[in-house]
């Protein structure tokens, strides 16, 4: 099917994954129920029919052979300044993107983070599709459900909370918040105004491993069958 979208723009998804990790040492490649955790984002990325490349972008060498053996290019490593806990994950992608040819011609750009696995390639093609009706972005955000009348701040150490809204009324009465989760980003080289904001509902694909204790987590998912990843 690839074959027949070759006239849309390039489709690349990127996958960020630094050596260094303090959750969890070598996190990027810890075993995640036999499979190196890196693994499911690339095989997700591959078997994404709207998908043309999947490049991972590290500068570790050990996780550049794990992910070329998984079926993702490392067509470069990048530099060790740009894998530093001080640097942000907009400065590693905007470099991976200038090495890749830039934003001057027709390419779409997905990121996949390869701490979030629980993604099929069904869901990245949705998401795609959706991109393709003209928006500029499409990312995932997760639903927060909060009452106001029952936030409170310490406005400072050592003192009593008070409610964020004050004692005097004014509370809003409106209970539902969202907040961007990086399970999904993708964005257009192509001019538009519009951006979607995908609601994620399933648990599972709400799963960020960053402690010993979520890879637990996850492992158990994933033994108990309760994620269908399709791949």
């Amino acid at each position: 099917m690839k074959s027949a979208l070759k006239e849309k723009p390039e489709v690349i998804a990127i996958i960020p994954a630094r050596g260094g990790s303090k959750g969890i040492p070598r996190k990027n490649i810890a075993d995640l129920a036999g499979k190196p955790l890196i693994a499911y984002s690339i095989l997700a990325a591959r078997h994404a029919e709207l998908i043309d490349r999947v490049v991972v972008s590290t500068e570790d060498e050990e996780i550049a052979e794990v992910a070329k053996n998984w079926g993702a290019e490392v067509p470069f490593l990048r530099p060790q300044e740009l894998a530093k806990d001080t640097c942000g994950i907009g400065e590693t992608i905007s470099y991976t993107i200038s090495r890749l040819g830039g934003t001057n011609c027709a390419r779409v750009y997905v990121q996949l983070y390869p701490t979030s696995p629980f993604r099929t390639p069904d869901f990245i093609d949705e998401m795609l599709s959706i991109l393709q009706k003209g928006y500029a972005s499409v990312s995932t955000v997760k639903e927060i459900s909060v009452d106001p009348h029952f936030l409170f701040v310490q406005k400072m150490q050592g003192q009593k909370l008070v409610n964020v809204f004050g004692q005097n009324g004014g509370i809003p009465s409106w209970k539902k918040y969202f907040r961007t989760y990086a399970l999904f980003l993708a964005y257009s080289t192509q001019k538009s105004e519009k951006h979607y904001y995908h609601v994620l509902t399933d648990k599972c694909m709400l799963i960020d491993i960053d402690t010993p204790q979520d890879l637990r987590w996850a492992e158990a998912v994933i033994s108990n069958g309760l994620f269908d990843f399709g791949f």
